[in-house]
C-alpha cells in the first residue's frame, strides 16, 4: 500500500498543472472556475470559530439536494458545533451558500495533494468527516486517520460499474475503505459491494436514499403558482440536466410536440453552467423562439416564445413544480442519469432514458410502481410526452404512483442521524443552560468563543465569563495595580490567582524547561495560532469539558510574536471553588480511602475518553470541598489512540508522590497504604 500511495502522491503532483489548466479552460464559459484557486490549494485563511465541528463534503449538485435535510438537522441538532460544508463545483457552491447561508461556513475541498490535505486538515481540525456518496480521497482520509478524526460515508451508493473500478485500484483504496468509521449504505446491493472492497462489517449498515427525503418547501409551491398563472395554463414540458447528445434529441422530440400541442413551453435545463451559450445556440439554429433565464422574468415572458433555457441556478425544483411532465437527462446517452425523485417529489410525471446505472435501485422502484416512462431515442420521447399531455388522468395516475413508491421508502436522515450519534458524542446544547464550574456542566464549544488581534498579539477569549480581554490581563503587574492579586503558586513558574469580583481566574505565562529553558527561558518557535501552546490548551479543555470531564474552564489565551520566529504564551482559567492539590493536602494529612478512589476514578474518566495527560502529578491532582477530584495544566497534552501511554501516566504519578515523599517527612502518603485505592477507582473497584 505503501508504494501505491506514494505512486498516487507523485500522479498528483504531476497532474496538478493540468488540473488548474482544466480549471481554466472550463473558465472561458464558466468564469467561477478561474476564481477561489487559494481555496482549491487550501490557502485560504479559516475563521478559528470553526475548528472542531463537523466537516461535510458534498462533491455537487445533486448531493448536495440530497444532504439538505440532513445538514438541516444537524444544524438544529448540534448548535454548539461549527459546521463546514465543502464542495468541488461552483454550481454546487452557489447552492450550498444559497440553501444554508450563514448558519454554515463554506468552502471548496482542496485538491487531493498532501501538502493541500494536510493545511487544510490542520486549520480546521474537524471532530468528524461526513462524506456524500462516493467521494473519497486518499490523501484526505490519510490526513484524517493521522488525527484520530472518524470519517463516515452517508447515502453511500456503489454501482457493480463502480465496484469493478475500485476494484482495479484496490491496494490504493482498501486501507480507504477499512478506515471508515461508519457507511451508511442506500441499498443491500451497495453494502455486498462494500464489504468486497474492505468496509469492516461493524461500520457498514444499510440506512436507505436521503434523496427519499427531499421535501418541496411551501415558498416553492408559492413562487411556481404564481408562474403557472403568468404561463397561462401552457403546457409545460421540462428537460433536466440535460448533457451534449441529448439537447439535440430533445430539440428533435419536442418539435414533434409542438405539432399537437402548439402552446406547448419547453423549459430547457443543461446540466452545466458552461454549455448554457452553446446550447442556447443550438434551440435558435433549430428554429424555436427562445428565451433565457437570465435575462428574462418568467411574469414577462412572451405568449410566442416556445423554448425557455433555464440558465439560472438553484430553480430546477421550481421548473418541476412548474411543469406537466419532464424529462431527466443523463440517461439517453451513456452518462448513468440523474436524481429522478426530484420530479416525483415535485408530482411532475418522469419520462427517463435506459442509461441509468448510476440511480439504478431508485428506477427499478419507480418501475415497480408504475411511476415513470422510458424513452429510448427522440422519437419515443416525444411520444411519450405527448400522451402524458394528452391524457391528464394517467399522468396524474403516475405521479400519485410516484408519491406511494416514495413514501414507504423514506426516513433515511433520521436513521443516519441516529447513527451518528456515537460518532458525535457532544451532548445536544441547552440554550440558557449554566456554566457552572463542575463537571458535565459546560458546552462551550470555539465556535462560541471570540478571537481578537492587538498588534504582534492574538486573543482567545469566552465572551460569556469575559465581555473583552484587553492585552493587560495576561500581564501580573495590572492586576497587582487593580488589587486582584489574591496569591500565587510557585513551581518551575509562578502562577498567580486572580480575584475580579465574583470571578476567580488563574494566570499561567508558558515557560520552557529543561536545558533549553535554561538559555531560553519562554519563547517558542512560530507555528499557526491555533497550534500554539496556549491556543492549543484552551482548545483542548474546552472539547474535554464538553466531554463531561474534571477539567477547569478556559477563559481567555494569548500569543505574543516576538522577533522574526517565535512567540510568548499566556493563558487564563477558571479557579475551581474549593479545591486544593493533593500535594498540598498530603503536606497537612493523609487521603482517605475514598478521596483516592475519588482520584483514580478521575484519572481512569480522562483514560476512557483517550486524554493523555504529559506531566500528570501530585500538584495537577485535586480535591474539592464537594470530595470531587480535578485534573488541571493540559500544556501538551492531546487526545490519542489507546496504548501503553495509560500506563505511563499512572506511573508518572506514583513517581511525583515518590519524589515529594523524599523531600518532605511531613509529606503524608504511603505508598502500601494508599496507592491500592486510587488503582482500585481506577479499575472501578470498591
Amino acid at each position: 500500500m505503501r508504494y501505491c500511495l506514494a505512486a498516487y502522491r507523485l500522479a498528483m503532483i504531476i497532474a496538478l498543472p493540468a488540473i488548474f489548466a482544466y480549471l481554466w479552460w472550463r473558465g472561458r464559459r464558466a468564469p467561477e472556475y478561474r476564481q477561489r484557486w487559494r481555496e482549491r490549494c487550501a490557502r485560504q485563511a479559516m475563521p478559528v470559530q470553526q475548528r472542531d465541528g463537523i466537516l461535510i463534503h458534498s462533491v455537487s449538485v445533486g448531493e448536495t439536494v440530497a444532504a439538505r435535510a440532513l445538514i438541516d438537522a444537524l444544524i438544529e441538532r448540534y448548535p454548539q458545533l461549527p459546521i463546514t460544508v465543502t464542495c468541488m463545483t461552483p454550481t454546487a457552491s452557489a447552492l450550498i451558500q444559497r440553501l444554508f447561508g450563514e448558519r454554515i461556513y463554506h468552502c471548496y475541498l482542496p485538491l487531493d495533494s498532501r501538502a493541500a490535505t494536510q493545511r487544510f486538515m490542520q486549520r480546521l481540525a474537524p471532530r468528524v468527516v461526513l462524506v456524500m456518496e462516493t467521494e473519497l480521497w486518499p490523501n484526505l482520509l490519510l490526513q484524517a486517520q493521522k488525527r484520530h478524526i472518524p470519517v463516515a460515508l452517508l447515502n453511500a451508493r456503489l454501482s457493480a460499474r463502480s465496484a469493478r473500478g475500485y476494484t482495479r485500484i484496490g491496494r490504493l483504496m482498501r486501507p480507504c475503505w477499512q478506515q471508515l468509521a461508519l457507511v451508511a449504505a442506500q441499498t443491500q446491493a451497495t453494502a455486498r459491494r462494500m464489504r468486497c472492497l474492505g468496509v469492516g462489517d461493524a461500520a457498514l449498515q444499510v440506512a436507505g436514499n436521503l434523496k427519499f427525503d427531499i421535501t418541496v418547501a411551501a415558498s416553492v409551491h408559492a413562487k411556481a403558482a404564481s408562474w403557472r398563472q403568468a404561463l397561462q395554463q401552457r403546457p409545460v414540458l421540462v428537460a433536466a440536466s440535460t448533457h451534449q447528445g441529448e439537447d439535440e434529441q430533445v430539440l428533435v422530440a419536442f418539435a414533434e410536440v409542438l405539432k399537437q400541442q402548439p402552446d406547448s413551453l419547453l423549459i430547457l435545463v443543461p446540466r452545466h453552467p458552461e454549455r448554457f451559450q452553446r446550447v442556447a445556440q443550438l434551440t435558435l439554429d433549430s428554429g424555436f423562439r427562445m428565451q433565457c433565464r437570465s435575462q428574462t422574468a418568467v411574469h414577462e415572458l412572451q405568449d410566442d416564445t416556445q423554448v425557455l433555457l433555464g440558465d439560472s441556478m438553484g430553480e430546477l425544483m421550481q421548473w418541476y413544480v412548474v411543469g406537466d411532465a419532464c424529462f431527466v437527462g443523463g440517461s439517453l446517452i451513456e452518462r448513468g442519469g440523474h436524481n429522478p425523485l426530484e420530479p416525483v417529489a415535485a408530482d411532475c410525471a418522469v419520462v427517463s432514458g435506459r442509461h441509468v446505472f448510476n440511480f439504478d435501485e431508485i428506477y427499478r422502484r419507480l418501475a415497480q410502481f408504475n411511476a415513470l416512462c422510458w424513452a429510448t431515442d427522440a422519437q419515443q420521447l416525444a411520444q411519450q410526452w405527448l400522451r402524458l399531455l394528452n391524457q391528464p388522468t394517467q399522468r396524474q395516475q403516475q405521479c400519485l404512483n410516484g408519491k406511494r413508491g416514495f413514501s414507504q421508502s423514506q426516513g433515511a436522515t433520521e436513521r443516519m442521524l441516529t447513527m451518528l450519534e456515537r460518532l458525535i458524542p457532544a451532548r445536544v446544547y441547552q440554550p440558557g443552560e449554566t456554566d457552572a464550574a463542575q463537571p458535565n456542566g459546560n458546552d462551550r464549544t470555539l465556535k462560541m468563543m471570540e478571537t481578537k488581534q492587538v498588534g504582534k498579539q492574538e486573543i482567545w477569549f469566552d465572551p460569556r465569563v469575559v465581555e473583552d480581554v484587553p492585552s493587560a490581563f495576561f500581564r501580573p503587574a495590572y492586576w497587582q495595580q487593580q488589587k486582584a492579586i489574591a496569591g500565587n503558586a510557585t513551581g518551575r513558574s509562578t502562577v498567580w490567582f486572580i480575584q475580579q469580583g465574583d470571578q476567580g481566574m488563574l494566570l499561567r505565562h508558558y515557560y520552557r524547561g529543561g536545558l533549553v529553558g535554561k538559555v531560553n527561558k519562554d519563547r517558542f518557535m512560530r507555528e499557526p495560532v491555533a497550534n500554539s501552546r496556549a491556543m492549543r490548551e484552551f482548545s483542548l479543555l474546552l472539547k474535554l469539558r464538553e466531554l463531561g470531564l474534571p477539567v477547569p474552564r478556559p477563559i481567555a489565551a494569548s500569543m505574543v510574536r516576538c522577533g522574526l520566529m517565535s512567540y510568548r504564551a499566556d493563558i487564563l482559567v477558571d479557579v475551581i471553588p474549593g479545591a486544593v492539590d493533593v500535594y498540598r493536602l498530603l503536606r497537612e494529612r493523609a487521603l482517605s480511602e475514598a478521596q483516592w478512589q475519588t482520584l483514580g476514578q478521575a484519572i481512569r474518566q480522562l483514560h476512557d475518553k483517550q486524554v493523555y495527560h504529559s506531566d500528570l502529578n501530585c500538584h495537577n491532582l485535586m480535591l474539592d470541598d464537594k470530595e470531587r477530584a480535578w485534573v488541571v495544566d493540559f500544556d501538551k497534552c492531546d487526545i490519542r489512540e489507546d496504548g501503553e501511554w495509560k500506563q505511563a501516566n499512572l506511573q508518572r504519578l506514583l513517581r511525583s508522590l515518590r519524589k515529594e515523599q523524599q523531600k518532605h517527612d511531613d509529606f503524608n502518603w504511603q505508598e502500601q497504604r494508599d496507592w491500592a485505592p486510587l488503582l482500585q477507582g481506577y479499575q472501578g473497584h470498591q
